[in-house]
């Protein structure tokens, strides 16, 4: 029988237990990569080669048993600003948490602005939240993740960092979903590729993620798992599968800007560049009970067109190591919006670039953030 590399479906879940391979069901299949997902297997191998009369070697052994999964999906939404994507549980296990994100408006900041993580304090509730965004004077909605009780109508917010105090004139709402680093207590999954008839099996997988930014097409990432070999089996393809309808918004109508000045860019990257590590246990029988992110490396590229220097001194500022803000929003419908909001990035290369004779400040840089309490070099806004 021939088998197709076209049909293949990839599932994932969370694992109650880390490193307890999960029961996949179609439920956990509803996630549209696309072409071609692949599982590759790197077990330890010991060469036997004992000295004797002759050369010959012997056969190798197979010790610890590592595999990984690599595929790339487009960037999109539920539909619904309260409901979670299928893709945040991959992401999540590549050393990401997601919180429910709140918005409220508000009236004139004085002392401003809201400082980007910092605590605010609602004067008649006591209400707390963490503020999302740099959030400046003339901006009528407040964006924050709320820590405890609620924020009021009527009632002056203030700033624990900054100072910075406004009134709110509504209730909060939901605004969609804020995805950011943790560095700590990151899930793990187990993964099915089902390969039109043959399903392979990871457990204990976690892994890293590239986001792709290119004008005029939706946005991808690209995922690269490791886990723990858990079976190669004759299983057939799930059916009756529910897949995510939403279509992905392109790279279109985006508002894009470094250090408050508007770059007209065409492609951007963010490369969150985990260091994946296996947690080795000896009462195992593959060896490995999951694969640890014992670090990250959160590096960015793009290519803006070379402005005036008076308009962007991008040599300045590499040269000086100043810290800057990028910002990028698009989409145009509720629930499949996004914003990627870098808070703290430094060039770190600036080269010539040419598109098409036009000159390019083909450009790179690290995502940084603030020293404690840290996790905050890069916020993804689901709204």
């Amino acid at each position: 029988m021939s088998m197709l590399i076209r049909k293949r479906q990839l599932a994932a879940k969370i694992e109650a237990v880390e490193g307890t391979a999960e029961t996949l069901l179609a439920a956990d299949a509803g996630i549209l990569v696309n072409f071609s997902p692949k599982a590759s297997y790197d077990p330890q191998m010991y060469q036997r080669d004992p000295v004797r009369a002759s050369l010959t070697k012997m056969g190798k052994l197979a010790g610890k048993r590592s595999a990984g999964i690599d595929f790339s999906i487009e960037l999109k939404g539920s539909g619904l600003v309260t409901v979670e994507p299928e893709w945040l549980r991959l992401i999540r296990a590549c050393g990401f948490a997601s919180n429910a994100l709140k918005k409220i408006t508000i009236g004139a900041i004085t002392t401003g602005p809201y400082l980007h993580g910092e605590t605010i304090t609602g004067e008649t509730s006591g209400a707390t939240g963490r503020v999302v965004l740099k959030t400046v004077n003339g901006t009528t909605t407040l964006y924050f993740i709320a820590l405890s009780g609620t924020l009021e109508t009527g009632e002056v917010i203030t700033g624990g960092t900054s100072g910075a105090t406004a009134t709110a004139s509504v209730d909060p709402t939901s605004a969609g979903f804020e995805i950011k680093p943790v560095s700590s207590s990151v899930v793990s999954l187990t993964m099915g590729l089902f390969e039109d008839g043959i399903r392979k099996v990871l457990k204990g997988c976690r892994g890293t993620v590239k986001f792709n930014f290119k004008i005029g097409e939706p946005a991808t990432l690209d995922f690269s798992f490791k886990g723990v070999e858990a079976g190669v089996a004759d299983v057939p393809m799930f059916t009756g599968v529910s897949f995510d309808n939403t279509v992905p918004p392109v790279l279109l109508n985006a508002v894009m800007a470094c250090d408050g000045v508007s770059l007209n860019i065409g492609e951007m990257e963010i490369n969150v560049s985990n260091t994946l590590a296996s947690k080795d246990k000896i009462d195992d029988a593959k060896g490995i009970l999951s694969f640890m992110i014992t670090g990250r490396d959160m590096q960015g590229s793009f290519n803006p067109e070379m402005v005036p220097v008076a308009t962007h001194d991008f040599f300045s500022k590499w040269f000086s190591n100043t810290p800057m803000v990028v910002d990028l929003a698009y989409g145009e419908t509720e629930g499949n919006k996004f914003r990627f909001y870098a808070p703290g990035i430094i060039y770190n290369k600036i080269d010539d670039g040419d598109r098409d004779g036009l000159q390019l400040a083909q450009t790179s840089f690290d995502l940084t953030g603030s020293m404690e309490p840290g996790d905050d070099e890069l916020a993804i806004l689901l709204l």
